[in-house]
């Protein structure tokens, strides 16, 4: 992923924007329908299927969106998931980003709400770029730049993110880093109780306390009901996994749809959260299947000596890239 200058990149024209056009980009051909939200984060607002209808794979966000939490997926850089108490020790020193959920810790990264500029775009792609300088201090003392691209081929939306670590933070010692990508899945597309299921091979379940892992990544039941293919149901989970996304199905039965999910073998963790039945047994319209580089709590577990925390450390000038894909058919 080249930065835009001039000239063309991916065959397309080069459009850089002043950061204050926050317009929603669309992107679309004759089977999907994206809308990327520059002003929030470069989240996904909307992945829709024409299947006789427009069936809204992901939540929509309303127009206007302005928390986060309302998208259909968003960005985790430069963590995902948690840290801890807002606060871990890397390489001899204590950093404190910001406490911004209710259980006091940081979570989900530095950019899940900041506004993008969008370097390059066309009707079936666009590229968007994010330089921390831009939002200096928060309790994050390294510079990185991320850039990401969204396009839509036939029926697939790729996704590609790059971060970069560069010169001018505060701290000049290497940059912990973790990337992913946290989508908001609709359980129905056509308005009825869809059976939706999921099956994601190869998972292994850190035992956890408020979503911070305790223990070693083990086979459990659920893992192997997981792997085989498990209708959500009133299933409750919130969940990180220690196994990649690669080769995940999501089906949705009634809607006669299917989700393959494939993604770069840096993405080695998962996230699963499908919520708690209400007190007439309803459960969230959503659930959230997410692929991720890193555990929570990575940071500090790393800096503790655990092993497989997928937390990479970025020298000035380094980058780490990834990407993933949602390809969607009919069944």
């Amino acid at each position: 992923m080249g930065y835009a200058t001039s000239g063309a990149v991916f065959g397309v024209l080069c459009l850089e924007r002043s950061e204050g056009d926050v317009k929603r980009v669309r992107l679309e051909n004759e089977w999907l329908r994206v809308a990327i939200e520059p002003s929030l984060g470069a989240g996904v607002a909307e992945l829709s299927l024409k299947a006789g209808e427009w069936l809204h794979v992901m939540r929509r966000a309303p127009e206007g969106a302005s928390w986060f939490n309302d998208l259909g997926s968003y960005l985790l850089i430069p963590w995902s998931n948690r840290i801890a108490g807002a606060s871990f020790a890397w390489r001899g020193k204590l950093h404190t980003p910001l406490k911004d959920w209710k259980d006091g810790t940081a979570i989900h990264g530095k950019v899940k709400d900041k506004p993008w500029r969008v370097f390059q775009r066309s009707p079936t792609m666009a590229v968007l770029r994010y330089s921390s300088s831009d939002h200096p201090g928060q309790g994050w003392p390294w510079l990185f730049v991320a850039e990401v691209s969204y396009e839509v081929r036939g029926r697939e939306m790729r996704t590609e993110v790059e971060v970069t670590h560069v010169a001018g933070g505060a701290c000049s010692d290497a940059m912990p880093v973790g990337v992913g990508f946290h989508p908001f899945w609709n359980r129905s597309l056509r308005g009825k109780a869809d059976d939706v299921r999921v099956r994601v091979k190869g998972l292994k379940r850190y035992p956890c306390e408020g979503m911070l892992p305790t223990g070693t990544a083990v086979e459990t039941e659920l893992t192997r009901r997981l792997g085989e293919g498990t209708a959500l149901g009133t299933l409750a989970m919130d969940d990180v996994f220690l196994g990649s996304t690669e080769g995940a199905e999501i089906e949705w039965s009634g809607a006669g749809v299917r989700a393959r999910c494939s993604c770069s073998p840096e993405l080695g963790h998962t996230v699963i959260y499908t919520g708690e039945p209400d007190k007439d047994g309803k459960m969230p319209g959503f659930f959230c299947l997410e692929p991720v580089s890193m555990v929570n709590d990575g940071f500090n577990l790393a800096t503790r000596g655990w092993e497989k925390t997928g937390v990479q450390a970025l020298a000035v000038g380094e980058s780490v890239r990834v990407w993933w894909t949602v390809a969607l058919e009919s069944v």
